[in-house]
């Protein structure tokens, strides 16, 4: 990638990346099964798949997010930060299975 000049470059980049990785997740989980009877997606890929797509979310919004807070005041930066903390959380959780 050549000089983003502040724009943003690296946190577009992610939030492509992570698009990219839910649209193939989300086809494989809920599109690929429609089309044949005979795709059946075991439990453990699909958690596996389940935990990729929230990580995948969470870094393309996360970076997404910190690309706008960067470019706003105090306020918006640390409810970001808070925001991303929480998500954070939350999927840690559900990895360790504690939610």
């Amino acid at each position: 990638m050549g000089r983003d000049n502040g724009n943003g470059g690296f946190a577009l980049f992610c939030c492509f990346i992570a698009l990219g990785v839910a649209a193939v997740i989300a086809f494989i989980t809920y599109l690929l099964p429609l089309v044949s009877d005979s795709i059946v997606i075991g439990g453990d890929v699909m958690n596996i798949m389940d935990i990729v797509f929230k990580v995948a979310a969470l870094v393309g919004l996360a970076f997404g997010a910190f690309a706008f807070a960067s470019r706003r005041g105090f306020i918006v930066k640390i409810l970001t930060a808070i925001f991303v903390l929480v998500f954070v959380v939350a999927i840690v959780l559900v990895i360790v299975g504690i939610a």
